[in-house]
């Protein structure tokens, strides 16, 4: 019969209370595993088996093979690392995710070849918030509360290429306190250089552009509102801007647009309804070198300059009309006086007096014969009573009138009754 070796042996709790001899070995047969003991030590040193479940204190374990899961005794109850202990380099495969929390309530998943996804598992009304956190117990203005930054540090090309590209950063605005934590947020974005500020909202809600050629773009036939107006104002695909507000302007700061300053527009304006200048001796000029004014006199009327200061330079006002055949007794212009306002109404309000520049007959390539005719009223909008003939050159006192003729002291030389011509 063959020779059989059997070791001393007992259960884990007589195993424990036995200190065997130096390089003796005992058999636990509670946990099927052997001790070595050193002579002094009670219960040895316990080896382990590949079936055999132990606890491995201060061991040193190299290039384990993990088949299923590492697991802590209870939740909460172990660590991988300390503080001082640091592993080095974490690999998980496609697809892995970091639980966290009791409930696994946040989970990173890692998405294959693209990056990684954060989530809020929660199916209550919780978003996902990602809080980032400076430990500095004493802020200062301008100290980087958080930021993320964004580049490609393996592009080949090197120097500009691999600098930061972009970044968002909180910044303090200035020291905090128990009463302030004024920041604001910093949008930095790069040409040739490591990302800068290009864009910044601030604590009050003011958005500020700093690059050099800083702008807002909106799309085409987009709009620019407010809370309570959406859409006030519309900037077309060419760049017409329109302001959808109606509000009536009765002064310089009402109406649907207030500038505080002047305005400068350098092709036409057009004014859908009225046109006011408020204030006294308000001016209008015309001309490149403005030269030509009409000057707002307080209380009184308008008064035509030509501010040039050379000789002969009066001003000349001149009534033109758009028609293209001009025929007898068509009115080519007119200067027309008429108190529209007059209580009493009915005649009061009529036109009182004219001046007209009236044609004489069709005007041709050789004919532009021309009357000015002289009407006034009485009781009826004014009529003719007077005129000067162009084709004759002649004075008439209209019938029933009379001309009278005064010399300069204001003497009548001459009084005619009826139709007269001079």
């Amino acid at each position: 019969m063959p020779t059989v070796l059997q070791f001393r042996r007992g259960t884990t709790s007589q195993n424990n209370a036995f200190t065997g001899a130096i390089g003796e070995i005992t058999y636990d047969t509670t946990t099927d595993v052997l001790r070595v003991h050193d002579g002094s030590t009670a219960g040895g040193f316990a080896m382990v088996s590949a079936s055999s479940t132990a606890t491995l204190t201060n061991k040193t374990l190299t290039s384990p093979n993990i088949t299923t899961s590492i697991v802590p005794t209870s939740a909460d109850g172990a660590t991988i690392g300390s503080a001082s202990a640091e592993f080095s380099d974490l690999f998980l495969a496609d697809a892995s995710t970091i639980q966290l929390g009791n409930d696994q309530d946040v989970i990173v998943t890692h998405v294959a070849d693209t990056g990684l996804n954060i989530k809020q598992a929660s199916t209550a009304n919780t978003g996902m918030t990602l809080t980032l956190e400076t430990a500095d117990t004493d802020i200062a203005s301008g100290n980087i509360l958080g930021s993320l930054d964004f580049r490609a540090p393996s592009e080949g090309t090197g120097t500009d290429a691999i600098l930061t590209a972009a970044g968002i950063a909180a910044v303090s605005e200035g020291d905090f306190s128990s009463s302030n934590n004024a920041t604001k947020l910093s949008f930095k974005t790069a040409a040739s250089e490591a990302a800068a500020e290009k864009m910044s909202l601030s604590s009050t809600g003011v958005l500020t552009l700093n690059g050099g050629s800083g702008a807002i773009v909106i799309p085409d036939a987009g709009t620019i509102g407010s809370a309570s107006d959406t859409n006030a104002i519309g900037i077309s695909s060419g760049g017409v801007v329109s302001i959808t507000a109606t509000t009536a302007s009765t002064n310089s700061t009402s109406g649907a647009l207030t500038v505080g300053g002047g305005a400068g527009i350098a092709a036409d304006l057009s004014v859908g309804d009225d046109l006011r200048l408020i204030s006294d001796s308000a001016v209008l000029s015309f001309g490149a070198d403005s030269e030509i004014t009409v000057t707002h006199e307080a209380d009184v009327g308008l008064k035509f300059k030509h501010s040039a200061t050379a000789d002969d330079k009066p001003i000349i006002l001149t009534l033109q009309t758009g028609e293209t055949d001009m025929a007898a007794d068509d009115i080519i212009g007119g200067i027309r006086f008429q108190a529209p306002d007059e209580g009493t109404g009915t005649d009061a309000i009529t036109v009182a007096a004219a001046i007209e520049a009236v044609a004489e007959g069709d005007f041709s390539a050789t004919s532009n014969a021309t009357k000015i005719s002289f009407k006034c009223g009485n009781s009826e909008a004014a009529t003719e009573k007077a005129k000067i003939v162009g084709s004759t050159g002649k004075f008439h006192a209209t019938p029933d009138s009379i001309l009278l003729i005064k010399n300069s002291s204001g003497s009548t030389l001459k009084t005619v009754n009826g139709h007269a011509a001079i």
